[in-house]
């Protein structure tokens, strides 16, 4: 059934049968039809022809009038004519429909008073909207003719003079352009005599060259390819073009970043990458991002890079073989599971070698991952396990301008816990004392490896201890006649740090400790003293599973002891009492001078006892052979655990031991007048300090040092503005400067052979003695460590205010604005007027009183929008231990509409070369054109 629609009243016109006896043309106004009474009267038939080739409904309309020929069957709409069939829809002021032929022809009208053409036409169907100056269309085929079209394809827009569509939706397209810039009169575009649209996937082009601002340019090529993404699609698989340039750090000339991208679904895509170096440096990356909407999102790199030098100094150097692994993964907490994880690891000198010099990774010189999952059973028990990583890159070295002796700590964990629950507690009690008692069960089990090898820790060994902190020229020998077994702590001290590198992972994992602990604590009514004074009681029995023991044999001829490593699960364990008491005190100074009010000082200390009794008799073996050297009177006992990783039972091998804690916090505040009468509150707090705490502790059974370091912190907020951080380690110990050390003898748990060191005879050291520092005169206590942090941000009011994300409407998009989240110096945001971040660093590490390492850095980022579309942006900064500056980068940026320009200057890189660097890009905003783009890098190399 044909139907005509008229507005503004609509009424159905029945399709005209070339079997009725119809009139030959009909024209209707307002809400009649008016009918040429010489050819007859309009026959209504009840359906339309069963020979017709229409499979639904036609509808259409027009604003000014509607034209019928009945015998050419032939419909003709003038004004803001309509025509509906399916899901093809078409406006434009003029369509000319035929029944016979089933096409359908529109075009549009030239306004005299406007002097251009008005109501061109639109056509949209289910592969797209065309805009067009002309068009025929045949809804029998779904084949069509059209002028003068303008269709959006992905992230641009072709245009051409003629196209011919085919009933599979591919488009072919003569005298075309492409472009992304979506001004009517485009900055620029891809001329192209032919260009042909394959089903809304891919654009391929003949042979087409480059125009900016209607201005040919000799950048050609014979051959184009441009894939689309759909709507729900990430994106198309294809191959990735790479860059090219020169790198000024040594490597050369480069192709890098090219490579193969997967669109795998709309939930996954991969790629993968690679690069290489004129010198022979090489390397390979893949990388992954998934998104299960309301489920859980994140990314995945792995990078690996094999670099060479090329400096006439360094020709001895090898190379150097450095990875990164990256991961991100965010959930929606669902039910009673919840998994996530944040890991970035990498090589001590992948940052510097392998990233770009405006990368906020290059500066970096610590980075912590960590992977967690965590499961609840019923309302009592919970499980959870994860691995976590630290990394510190290491000290900086001005030879080879790069960070060494870096230390990198890896541990997995596993850990099942039940909430502690009141066997006695009777329904309906009354709350007696009994009620009260509550116990619960943690185990816990976890696995470390590090790249800092030490033979044995030598905490509570059981074989007399030299304490000497420093080594000079200690040697290792195989023992084959030993007349002793006695231990040095230089030996151990002096751990062998190897840098984490591929090559060295085997002997990594080689080192690796398992720990696992199991603990059942055991909670006891609680009461106050005094009023003021909470003290709560405890008990806890706790100990280790081992996999491993140790046995020892005593060998008479040579006066020394083997070692063997037996398999086989044991567990020790041992009981630990507790009490615990703390309070809380306020005090006020009212000084109300000007708008201040009062100051309050806030102190909360506290005190905590614990007591572990002896039972190291069934967890040692006694050589009756050698004496205890804290106590000759008693034989030596040795643990047949130690060095295994366990923790739990490790103050229970030597006997008892007890440690008496303390922790004072103290926070300051002052209360001050509103500034204005009509403010909500009459008074303000201003915190002058969030937090000032002092903690430490005591052992009165320990054979020497009972007092531990003392541990300082603070910090605040100044004027809310200027992040205040301070931190300091104390040692209340003394020194002295000479030792005379015998020789020495110690053993290898696992190993069933002796080592020994060399002779040392009046070697001068610095060692700590058992003796105060306040004693010795040498004051209340030696500085260990002490760390100072400021940091601060200058920026407009409305930019500090969290912004809402825009939703993105298609994968592509939301894809890109989580890159965009996770690597916010890769754009620029010319909404915000300015900004400046300043930030200051200073470490103190003393290794003894005249042996010290200071780490120093003053870092200045900033930016400033000079106009809507130009931004210029600062990066600098001081390494006041490397007496240089640290990397400076001076960029303007300027947003040329559908184009990006960007001009970086480097006059200080911060890499081994000291090199003056510069960049200038112009490129495509668009991603499909994202390797449309003119670059060029320069780099000014001075060796040292």
């Amino acid at each position: 059934m044909v139907y005509g629609q008229q507005q503004p009243a609509r009424r159905t016109v029945p399709a005209f049968n070339p079997r009725s006896a119809t009139p030959s043309s009909a024209t209707v106004t307002g809400n009649s039809v008016v009918v040429d009474t010489t050819r007859g009267t309009v026959s209504r038939p009840d359906s339309v022809d069963s020979g017709s080739n229409l499979q639904t409904t036609v509808n259409y309309s027009a604003k000014d009038s509607t034209l019928f020929d009945a015998t050419g069957q032939i419909v003709e709409l003038f004004g803001d004519a309509k025509v509906d069939y399916g899901d093809i829809h078409l406006t434009a002021a003029y369509i000319k429909l035929n029944w016979t032929t089933n096409e359908v022809f529109a075009k549009g009208r030239y306004d005299s008073t406007a002097k251009k053409m008005v109501g061109l036409p639109i056509f949209q169907d289910a592969s797209g909207r065309y805009d067009t100056q002309e068009i025929r269309f045949n809804f029998k085929t779904k084949k069509g003719f059209i002028k003068g079209v303008i269709t959006a394809q992905g992230e641009g827009n072709v245009r051409g003079k003629t196209v011919k569509k085919d009933a599979e939706d591919n488009l072919y397209i003569r005298n075309a352009i492409y472009t992304t810039c979506n001004l009517t009169t485009p900055h620029f575009h891809i001329n192209a005599s032919k260009i042909k649209v394959v089903h809304n996937k891919q654009l391929i082009s003949g042979p087409f060259n480059l125009v900016i601002n209607d201005i040919p340019t000799p950048l050609a090529l014979p051959f184009g390819f441009f894939p689309i993404p759909k709507k729900n699609e990430i994106g198309t698989s294809g191959l990735i073009f790479p860059q090219y340039g020169e790198e000024p750090n040594g490597r050369g000339f480069y192709l890098r970043d090219g490579g193969y991208y997967f669109a795998i679904s709309q939930y996954i895509s991969m790629s993968l990458r690679g690069q290489i170096y004129s010198n022979g440096s090489w390397g390979l990356g893949l990388s992954s991002e998934y998104l299960k909407r309301y489920r859980f999102g994140g990314n995945f790199a792995l990078s690996y890079a094999r670099n060479r030098t090329t400096s006439l100094v360094d020709t001895a150097t090898k190379p150097r073989n450095d990875f990164s692994i990256v991961w991100s993964h965010s959930p929606r907490p669902r039910g009673n599971s919840q998994f996530s994880a944040n890991v970035n690891v990498s090589s001590n000198s992948y940052n510097q070698l392998n990233t770009s010099l405006t990368s906020g990774r290059y500066v970096s010189n610590a980075a912590n991952s960590g992977v967690n999952y965590s499961h609840k059973f019923g309302q009592y028990v919970t499980s959870s396990a994860n691995i976590n990583v630290s990394q510190n890159f290491g000290k900086y070295n001005p030879v080879t301008n790069l960070r060494e002796s870096g230390q990198t700590n890896i541990s997995s964990g596993f850990n099942l816990g039940v909430a502690q629950i009141a066997p006695f507690a009777l329904k309906g009690g009354t709350g007696r004392w009994f009620e009260s008692f509550r116990l619960g069960l943690d185990f816990n089990a976890q696995a470390t490896v590090n790249n800092t090898l030490r033979t044995v820790d030598i905490t509570n060994l059981g074989f007399p201890v030299v304490t000497s902190l420093t080594i000079r020229g200690d040697t290792l020998q195989r023992l084959r006649d030993s007349l002793a077994a006695v231990a040095n702590q230089e030996i151990y001290t002096n751990s062998n740090l190897i840098p984490m590198t591929v090559e060295n992972l085997p002997t990594i994992l080689k080192n690796a400790q398992v720990q696992s602990r199991y603990s059942i604590p055991i909670s006891l009514p609680n009461f106050k003293l005094a009023r003021y004074l909470n003290f709560t009681p405890g008990v806890s029995l706790s100990g280790d599973v081992y996999t491993k023991s140790l046995q020892y044999t005593y060998l008479p001829d040579r006066r020394a002891v083997k070692v063997d490593t037996a398999s086989g699960i044991s567990a020790t364990y041992f009981l630990s009492f507790s009490a615990s008491m703390n309070t809380r005190a306020y005090g006020t100074f009212f000084i109300r001078a000007g708008r201040l009010e009062a100051i309050r000082h806030t102190i909360a200390p506290s005190i905590s006892v614990s007591y572990t009794p002896d039972l190291s008799s069934a967890f040692t073996t006694t050589l009756s052979q050698f004496r205890d050297p804290y106590d000759t009177t008693k034989v030596l006992k040795i643990s047949r655990y130690r060095g295994l990783g366990g923790t739990a039972g490790a103050s229970s091998f030597t006997g008892r031991a007890a440690a008496i804690s303390y922790n004072i916090v103290n926070q300051l505040e002052m209360k001050v007048r509103a500034r204005s009468d009509s403010a909500k509150e009459e008074f303000e707090k201003v915190s002058l300090f969030d937090n000032i705490s002092l903690s430490g502790s005591y052992n009165p059974y320990a054979p020497q040092f009972k007092f531990s370091q003392v541990n300082f912190s603070a910090n605040t907020q100044i004027l809310k503005k200027v992040s205040f951080n301070f931190s300091a380690v104390f040692d209340p110990y003394a020194f002295s400067d000479t030792v005379s050390t015998p020789t020495g003898v110690y053993y290898v748990p696992g190993q069933s052979e002796l080592y020994q060191t060399g002779p040392y005879v009046n070697n001068f050291r610095i060692n700590k003695i058992d003796k105060l520092a306040i004693t010795q005169g040498q004051g209340l206590a030696h500085l260990q460590n002490l760390n100072f942090y400021l940091s601060t941000q200058f920026a407009p009011k409305d930019s500090k205010k969290p912004k809402v994300a825009p939703n993105a409407k298609t994968p592509t998009e939301a894809a890109e604005l989580r890159h965009m989240n996770r690597n916010p110096e890769d754009y620029v945001d010319f909404n915000i007027p300015w900004t400046i971040n300043l930030s200051y660093t200073f470490s103190l590490t003393k290794f003894t009183p005249i042996e010290s390492q200071i780490l120093q850095t003053l870092q200045v980022t900033g930016d400033l929008s000079l106009t809507p579309k130009w931004k210029f942006s600062l990066q600098t900064g001081f390494d006041f231990s490397a007496k240089a500056p640290s990397l400076t980068t001076i960029t303007l940026h300027r947003d040329l509409h559908c184009w990006d320009m960007n001009f970086s200057y480097t006059p200080f890189s911060g890499n081994r070369y000291r090199s003056n660097f510069y960049s200038f890009d112009l490129r495509v905003k668009s991603a499909i054109l994202q390797d449309l783009k003119l670059s060029r890098r320069r780099g000014t190399s001075i060796n040292y």
